[in-house]
């Protein structure tokens, strides 16, 4: 069973999982808005991209006040390692 604080982190995490899917959908929506153009992919990209590194932030900061001893996060996210990766036809 989880203690408070791991709880607190499993909830912090939770929640920036929340924001980041929602701000990666506001950015497709804005470039499929654009009609995919090229001049718009730059700034979606930009928008992915800063939708990660706000998750980051955040879990490393729920990680840091609940003290998780899971390493350096990188650029993974608190879970490393090939999850979603299937061998199709093995």
């Amino acid at each position: 069973m989880a203690t408070a604080a791991q709880r607190t982190f499993i909830l912090a995490v939770a929640a920036a999982e929340g924001t980041r899917q929602t701000s990666k959908a506001a950015a497709l929506a804005t470039f499929a808005a654009a009609g995919y153009a090229a001049s718009a992919l730059a700034t979606y990209q930009s928008a992915l991209a800063a939708a990660d590194v706000a998750y980051l932030t955040a879990v490393n900061t729920a990680r840091n006040t609940e003290g998780e001893t899971l390493g350096t996060l990188g650029n993974y996210g608190p879970i490393q390692g090939q999850i979603g990766n299937l061998l199709i036809g093995y």
